[in-house]
């Protein structure tokens, strides 16, 4: 038998059957449900109410009848109820009406109201399945109860490997949380991704000045590593062709940034200055005096240094 058929039916004896996202429908106890040979003379469902809601589930009760006169377990008639249903709802939202055999049609106005016009009676008798197999109520009430144990394993089965499957997901979530709280706390603060900057180690290079004021690349002693470490001389005032030029490492918004940055170079006994405009723009450079030709070395230097994209200033 098909489910609209089993819905009408199970209206007829319960006076009432709800339906998730559709409404209520309800059967006037008063009305006489006529027998199979005269619902053709009778063919019109008399008596029949309904009223739009927002049922969220189904009525167990629905989905036992539904069980019993279907012999399908209580998951699959939850399932085929709620397709039907899915689909129902699709032709109203399309404007389209959604019938129900043996209760009638509903249709969808344009001010969301729902208009319910009754049908005519079911003419497939109830029967249980076992009946129209010719199968006794004995064997078929075992038949189904075979076939609810075989496919019990199977469901723990699933369920079980799903929960190893969410145990062992959890586990890789905490262990990649706690490994980028470990980089956090232990990652020096010049080396933090956020400043856009990075040292370079200690081991590599060291920009000292020559006796012309210009900073050269030179190798470290790598038998004892120093602390990162910029020796840029400062000069106030300009003398021949050479100029106080700002050479700026960091540009930004971020006043933390910045304060970060300028904080930390001070630290390493550097000649570093900040400027800001308006409290909104900030600009951390090395004010440095060389000749206008060896401003494109130190540049290099810093950038190559620094990790970064250094800016000329006058």
């Amino acid at each position: 038998m098909k489910l609209p058929q089993l819905l009408a039916h199970y209206l007829y004896q319960n006076k009432s059957l709800a339906l998730p996202g559709i409404g209520t429908f309800t059967l006037d106890p008063s009305v006489m449900i006529p027998s199979e040979e005269e619902r053709e003379k009778h063919p019109e469902v008399q008596g029949i109410s309904f009223a739009h809601n927002h049922l969220i589930k189904a009525d167990p009760q629905l989905i036992e009848f539904i069980h019993v006169y279907t012999g399908k377990m209580i998951p699959l008639a939850e399932s085929d109820l709620d397709s039907f249903l899915r689909l129902g709802i699709q032709m109203l939202h399309i404007g389209k009406p959604f019938f129900i055999e043996g209760i009638g049609s509903i249709l969808k106005n344009k001010d969301e109201s729902f208009q319910f016009k009754p049908g005519v009676f079911s003419q497939v008798a109830l029967v249980h399945l076992h009946e129209e197999k010719g199968e006794s109520g004995e064997k078929r009430k075992k038949s189904i109860e075979e076939e609810e144990t075989k496919a019990a394993p199977q469901s723990r089965g699933v369920r079980g490997l799903l929960l190893v499957l969410g145990i062992a997901i959890g586990l890789l979530v905490i262990a990649w949380a706690g490994y980028n709280l470990y980089k956090k706390k232990t990652l020096p603060s010049g080396n933090n991704t956020d400043s856009g900057l990075v040292l370079k180690s200690d081991t590599e290079t060291t920009v000292k000045p020559d006796t012309s004021n210009s900073p050269t690349v030179v190798p470290a002693d790598t038998a004892r590593p120093k602390k990162p470490e910029v020796v840029l001389k400062p000069s106030p005032i300009a003398t021949g062709d050479s100029l106080v030029y700002k050479f700026v490492i960091l540009e930004t918004s971020n006043k933390f940034r910045a304060l970060r940055r300028f904080n930390q170079l001070l630290n390493y006994q550097l000649n570093v200055k900040m400027d800001t405009k308006d409290s909104s723009f900030f600009k951390v450079y090395f004010p440095i005096l060389t000749s206008p030709r060896d401003t494109s070395k130190i540049k290099d230097s810093l950038n190559d240094y620094y990790a970064t994209k250094t800016l000329i200033e006058q």
